[in-house]
């Protein structure tokens, strides 16, 4: 190999064949070679006597980068191609396909001619890029070499004004409690569009920023813009700011950050003369676009997403589509909430009708009860009744709601249980006192059926009674 440059010379030799055609006027010509990750560009140059010229290479990537500068002979060019000689080599460069020759021989190094510089171009792409307030652009990688890719235009003022007019950014509290949250943002079918068209268009441009930020001039402008809409609507809107941040932008909400107001410092300033005075001195706004509270994270939707999408002008009928469907959300659940107080008023009244219902029969069966209380207390009681009304009630004539009532003969019942005076078993009949629970009790029992009161009934008088309902109905025997 006589020489590691892909733009080796080109001169006439014996056994080379040689067409140099015509020597040139004093124009340029530029070739663009290597391969897309390394693309550079070769420019000739020629002087004014069209035998030599200044042949350039600079790297696409680094546009504002230094170039190789080297010196060509025997430099001419044809409708076939251009030749030129350095270092001893000669050189051909084919218009055609491009191929590059060194000494006749293929090198297997394709350079392309451009009708333009392209590395010119490529400097007023990156001026362009780094000083717009009108476009979108975006660095590639974020390194210092990279490519600037345009992802189309700002969205100005009117622009996202219009879209903050969309009916679901007037919603009430009470409406966007009904749609679903995942992390205090929202979350319904079809809301994954806006990630899903962002990942789509920075792969279709090139972008593959680790974590997407905004260029300095792009954030700029598109932040102006942002904080130029929120003011105007302020003014229509006292509380759209909060509802805003409060549901969508919630990083400026959780900072507490104002920043559709232009914001101030004082300090104090003392003239020649020893006077003080506090002085009010227009601070930094708070930028209104915050891509470090997601780490710039563009996966789903949160606060970076939707600032993303309403500075992007073309992502706007993205947007909008988002927007309506979240609406619907809100208009079927109204529907659905609506339908379940109706049913939930339908179910009170129906149980209010129910309770009334028991009410009224709870009502007449205390008048029953009272009624059967007054005709008890008002005849005379049995012989039975009254040692059973004594062995509970305490008094022989019972209380209400507590006494007994004796049907055919030796049958009592308290309405809640029956005894067969005969069945009990008088061997086995005791009458004792026992402390239940914290008061002494009186119980008389066979061990079997039990009956007790808490009043202070003298157990022989007890004993007495139940001689005498024995008497009256004997119980059964047994041999101890």
């Amino acid at each position: 190999m006589k020489s590691g440059y892909l733009f080796a010379t080109a001169i006439i030799v014996v056994g080379f064949l040689w067409n140099p055609g015509k020597a040139v006027a004093a124009e340029a010509y530029y070739f663009q070679c290597g391969q897309d990750s390394s693309p550079y560009q070769i420019s000739f140059h020629p002087d004014l006597s069209g035998a030599g010229a200044v042949q350039k290479r600079q790297s696409l990537r680094s546009p504002d980068g230094p170039s190789e500068e080297a010196i060509v002979t025997n430099f001419s060019v044809t409708k076939e191609g251009v030749f030129y000689t350095k270092r001893w080599t000669n050189v051909r460069i084919s218009r055609d396909d491009g191929m590059v020759f060194n000494d006749n021989q293929a090198t297997g190094i394709v350079c392309q001619e451009t009708s333009t510089d392209q590395v010119a171009a490529a400097k007023a792409k990156i001026e362009l890029a780094k000083t717009t307030q009108t476009e979108f652009w975006s660095m590639a990688t974020g390194h210092t070499d990279t490519d600037f890719v345009h992802l189309g235009q700002l969205a100005t003022t009117d622009d996202i004004c219009r879209v903050l007019d969309h009916p679901f950014f007037s919603l009430s509290a009470t409406d966007y409690a009904l749609i679903d949250r995942t992390n205090s943002s929202f979350s319904w079918d079809g809301i994954e569009a806006a990630s899903l068209w962002i990942d789509r268009k920075l792969r279709e441009s090139g972008v593959r920023l680790t974590r997407f930020f905004l260029m300095e001039n792009i954030h700029d402008a598109a932040n102006k813009n942002i904080s130029n809409c929120l003011s105007r609507r302020e003014e229509q809107d006292p509380e759209f700011y909060q509802n805003l941040t409060r549901n969508f932008l919630t990083n400026l909400h959780y900072r507490g950050v104002e920043c559709h107001k232009q914001a101030y410092v004082y300090e104090q300033y003392v003239d020649d003369e020893g006077n003080l005075t506090n002085r009010e001195i227009a601070a930094d706004e708070p930028s209104c676009i915050d891509f470090g509270y997601n780490s710039g994270y563009l996966g789903g939707w949160n606060s970076s997403t939707f600032t993303l999408m309403l500075i992007w002008r073309e992502a706007h009928p993205v947007l909008e589509k988002i927007l309506d469907t979240g609406l619907k959300v809100v208009d079927r659940r109204e529907q659905m909430q609506v339908a379940r107080q109706a049913a939930e008023q339908e179910r009170q009244i129906a149980q209010q009708a129910v309770e009334q219902e028991r009410q009224a029969l709870r009502a007449q069966q205390e008048a029953r009860m009272q009624q059967a209380w007054r005709d008890y207390s008002a005849r005379e009681k049995t012989v039975m009744e009254q040692v059973y009304n004594l062995a509970t009630s305490g008094f022989v004539e019972g209380r209400s709601y507590s006494y007994w009532v004796e049907g055919r003969k030796c049958e009592l019942t308290d309405g809640s249980r029956t005894i067969d005076n005969r069945s009990l078993n008088m061997t086995a009949f005791r009458i004792y006192n026992e402390l239940i629970g914290t008061t002494w009790g009186v119980v008389s029992s066979d061990q079997n059926t039990t009956l007790v009161t808490l009043e202070r009934v003298p157990i022989d008088r007890l004993q007495n009674a139940w001689g005498v309902a024995f008497s009256e109905c004997p119980g059964t025997e047994s041999r101890f």
